[in-house]
């Protein structure tokens, strides 16, 4: 049935050349972009590149035995268009028998609750959607349709704030995120390459009139930069992806070379890391720069949030002569002691995250001290009517209490925590909701959640409840939480 709909679609359409679908399926041998049987989720805009995409996909399909289903997002910026594009895909979906989702995502009401970029809340609530479509189709790899002049674009982009040898490698063919894989099987086809086989072929698509607007940084350095570096050198695009191929791969050996650093001179303990001065002094400034940052990683789990300024403040301060004895305090939550030879990079005090834990609820009123935040919870337990009269605060949350799963439970956040919010489609990153709602740091390793015996998350005190259980006119009983956190958090 399904090789019938391949044929039928090829007599129809016509087929992509063989230089194309030969190089696309040489491109994921290589790269092992996809494996026989693989359940793949498709990212479909309606544009020519994620139409080129899908067909190209569909096509091979059937020698790989690989099953697609096709999602589609509305970002509801354009509202008369983008009903026209979700139609369009869903009829490319129908037109070659494939699942087909849809998810509507509010990003203006989203950017009025949360603030922030829009293009960034655009990106983040399509990868919900994506990941929540993936988990649903059972599929562990996402296709997306960026291309070589996306490609040159993110390169110029990096390069005009000032990257470094990572950010020169551009977006790779594949990158593992939550435990999905997202794939990029066209990372090296340019834009007209796909434009003139989708024309040959008669193939319909559609064009997002947004990206004529030149307000967005890409887009200008698509419609104004790019063309004019392209009077000067007509390959820029592929000269960019030259670089990107050449820095990638640079970038994969130093940073092999900067964990086997870490691994022969470093003694990693459970809130700090010692080494030797002179050791660190031999390595060169390259993988100085990266050996701090790996150590820095395994203490906070990111080094998102921390500029070339500061890891070179404790470079500098490493190789500093004449001050044997030396402790400074790095981005306020850093801490370099240095005791003539040895050093030690640690957490700054009272920085240090707590050790995991999980405490059983009673379903019942009382009192719980949290002894490894210093906070306190208080938990009521009555008859709706007696709360009524009652003025909710910022630290409290109240759920139906027939309507919840005992016993809950109080525990530390965990990595990939998710938690279906209130007010939104599909679940979140409860590290983007610390992220969105520009909580601190230090703050989010002191703040801990509330989940049901099943483990959902229903509460994180003080930020966001979930939209289980709500409180509503029929409700009889009420579990009413309120959580005092410490007087420095």
């Amino acid at each position: 049935m399904a090789e019938a709909r391949r044929t039928s679609f090829c007599r129809a359409k016509g087929s992509f050349s063989m230089d194309v679908t030969g190089e696309l399926r040489q491109t994921i041998v290589k790269y092992k972009l996809f494996e026989p049987g693989d359940r793949i989720v498709v990212a479909a805009s309606g544009g020519p590149d994620s139409t080129a995409l899908l067909h190209l996909l569909f096509l091979l399909s059937g020698e790989a035995g690989w099953r697609l289903a096709v999602a589609h997002a509305n970002h509801g910026f354009r509202p008369d268009e983008s009903a026209r594009e979700a139609e369009f895909v869903r009829r490319q979906a129908e037109r070659l028998e494939l699942p087909f989702y849809y998810r509507e995502l509010d990003v203006p009401g989203y950017l009025k609750q949360h603030g922030g970029n829009s293009q960034d809340a655009a990106r983040r609530l399509r990868y919900d959607f994506l990941a929540d479509t993936a988990r649903v189709w059972q599929a562990e790899k996402i296709a997306l349709a960026h291309h070589a002049d996306d490609q040159a674009e993110t390169v110029l982009m990096r390069i005009l704030r000032g990257t470094g040898v990572s950010g020169l490698g551009g977006m790779s063919f594949v990158q593992e995120r939550d435990g999905l894989k997202l794939v990029r099987p066209l990372l090296r086809m340019d834009k007209n390459r796909l434009l003139r086989e989708l024309e040959r072929l008669q193939e319909d698509y559609v064009t997002d009139s947004s990206n004529a607007c030149a307000k967005y940084t890409r887009n200008r350095i698509r419609l104004e930069t790019l063309p004019f570096l392209s009077k000067h050198n007509p390959s820029v695009v592929q000269a960019l992806n030259r670089l990107a191929e050449t820095a990638a791969a640079d970038d994969d050996f130093l940073e092999g070379e900067a964990v086997r650093a870490v691994a022969q001179l470093a003694r990693q303990g459970p809130e700090e890391v010692r080494f030797s001065r002179p050791d660190f002094a031999c390595l060169h400034v390259a993988l100085q720069r990266r050996f701090i940052k790996l150590i820095l990683n395994y203490l906070f789990g990111t080094t998102e949030n921390l500029d070339f300024a500061a890891v070179e403040q404790i470079r500098l301060a490493l190789l500093e002569e004449g001050a044997p004895n030396r402790r400074m305090t790095v981005s306020g939550k850093i801490c370099l002691d240095r005791e003539y030879d040895a050093v030690r990079l640690g957490r700054s005090p009272g920085s240090a995250a707590p050790r995991d834990y999980v405490y059983p609820l009673p379903a019942a009123s009382g009192q719980f001290a949290l002894a490894e935040t210093g906070g306190r919870l208080e938990i009521a337990l009555a008859p709706a009517a007696d709360m009524a009269s009652e003025t909710a605060c910022s630290h409290e949350a109240r759920f139906d209490a027939e309507e919840l799963l005992f016993p809950l439970q109080l525990r530390n956040r965990r990595p990939g925590d998710r938690m279906q919010v209130d007010g939104l489609n599909g679940s979140k990153k409860v590290k983007d909701i610390f992220i969105d709602d520009k909580v601190p740091r230090f703050r989010r390793e002191h703040t801990p959640v509330v989940t049901d015996a099943g483990g959902v998350i229903l509460w994180i005190p003080g930020i966001r409840r979930a939209g289980a259980a709500k409180v509503t006119e029929n409700t009889k009983q009420i579990l009413r939480l309120r959580y005092s956190p410490p007087p420095d958090g």
